[in-house]
C-alpha cells in the first residue's frame, strides 16, 4: 500500500444477496438513447447498400439489357428499321393534326431580334446589302401564309423576328405546338463570292426522326435543284456535328454511321422530324437572284410543295 493512501474494501455480497439496481442520471439516458440510434442509423445505411449493391447487380446482367428501356438505343433501332422510301408519312401526320384535324408544320425563320451574347442585332450573315434574318423571315412567312391559306395545315412560326430566341427555345415551341414536321430556313456565306448551291442538314442517325427528316430533305434537295440552285455535297442532304471543341464535322447522308457528337440544336429540341436548309449563299449574287425579292415568294411555294408531298397531299 502506498504511503498516506487509504483503500477501502467492501465486503462481497453474499450469494443470496440481491445486487443493488444501477441508478442512472439523465445524462446516461440520453448517452443510451444515442447509441440505440446511431445502431438504427448504421443498420438502415447497411440495408440501402445492400440494396443497391443488388440492384445494379440484377442491372448490369447480361440476362436483362434486352428487357430494359434505354431511350437512346431505343431510337436507333427505330431508324436502323426506317428508309426514305419505306417510312410511312401517314403515321406521322396522324400524330401531328390538331382537334380539327390539320396538321401542324413549324416554321423556323433563322436569325433575328437582339442577342444578348452579342449585344446586337442578330442578323446572321450578310452581303451585297442583305441580311439573312430579312430573307428567311420572309420567305417563312409567305410560306406561313400559304400553309394557312391551304386549310389542311395549322402552321406555326418559331420566331417573328421580334425577340431573340436561341435555338433551344425555337424547338420547344415547335414541340409544345404538337409539330410533325420543322423547318428551319438559313442562308450559307463564303468570303469566296464564287462558292454557291444548295445544302440542308437532316437530324442525324443516331434521333429517331432520322427515316423521316432524311426523306424530307431528299424532297426539298430536288425541288431546290429544279429550281436552278446547284446541289452541294453528294446529293444536297447532310449530316452536321459539332465535336468537344465546336468543331463542324460534315458527314453525306449516304453516311449512316451513328454518332454521338451533338447537331444543330433546333432539330434534337423539337421532337419531330427536322431539316435546317442552307437554301443558297448571301454571298453568291447568283443564288440571291433566284431567293432574295421576289425569290422568297419562289422559295415558300418550293418548300410548300414538298411539305404536301411529304405528307401525300395533292
Amino acid at each position: 500500500m502506498a504511503k498516506g493512501r487509504v483503500v477501502f474494501y467492501e465486503d462481497p455480497p453474499s450469494r443470496t444477496q440481491t445486487p443493488a439496481r444501477p441508478v442512472y442520471t439523465a445524462r446516461a439516458r440520453r448517452r443510451r438513447r444515442r447509441h440505440r440510434l446511431r445502431g438504427l442509423l448504421f443498420a438502415l445505411a447497411a440495408l440501402v447498400l445492400v440494396s443497391s449493391v443488388g440492384y445494379i447487380l440484377w442491372y448490369t446482367h447480361p440476362a436483362h439489357q434486352n428487357t430494359l428501356s434505354d431511350p437512346e438505343r431505343d431510337q436507333v433501332e427505330t431508324d436502323a428499321d426506317l428508309s426514305p422510301e419505306g417510312a410511312s408519312s401517314g403515321t406521322a401526320a396522324a400524330a401531328g393534326e390538331t382537334g380539327d384535324g390539320r396538321i401542324v408544320v413549324a416554321i423556323d425563320p433563322g436569325h433575328g431580334g437582339v442577342n444578348p451574347n452579342i449585344g446586337a442585332e442578330d442578323y446572321g450573315s450578310e452581303a451585297n446589302g442583305l441580311r439573312e434574318n430579312d430573307i428567311t423571315l420572309t420567305t417563312a412567312r409567305a410560306l406561313y401564309d400559304l400553309l394557312e391559306e391551304d386549310g389542311r395545315f395549322a402552321p406555326v412560326l418559331t420566331a417573328d423576328g421580334s425577340a431573340y430566341l436561341k435555338p433551344s427555345e425555337r424547338g420547344a415551341v415547335a414541340k409544345a405546338a404538337g409539330a410533325q414536321l420543322l423547318l428551319s430556313i438559313h442562308l450559307n456565306y463564303d468570303g469566296d463570292p464564287s462558292s454557291s448551291g444548295f445544302e440542308c442538314y437532316a437530324a442525324p442517325p443516331n434521333l429517331s426522326t432520322n427515316g423521316e427528316s432524311l426523306r424530307f430533305g431528299q424532297l426539298v434537295a430536288t425541288a431546290f435543284s429544279d429550281l436552278g440552285l446547284r446541289l452541294r455535297g453528294a446529293n444536297g442532304v447532310r449530316y452536321l456535328y459539332y465535336d468537344e471543341n465546336d468543331n463542324k464535322l460534315i458527314y453525306e447522308s449516304t453516311d449512316s454511321t451513328i454518332r454521338w457528337d451533338p447537331t444543330f440544336t433546333v432539330l434534337e429540341a423539337c421532337g419531330c422530324p427536322a431539316v435546317l436548309c442552307e437554301e443558297g449563299f448571301i454571298s453568291n449574287a447568283g443564288d440571291m437572284d433566284l431567293l432574295s425579292g421576289d425569290g422568297c415568294q419562289t422559295a415558300a411555294r418550293t418548300y410548300y410543295d414538298c411539305i404536301c408531298t411529304y405528307f401525300n397531299l395533292t
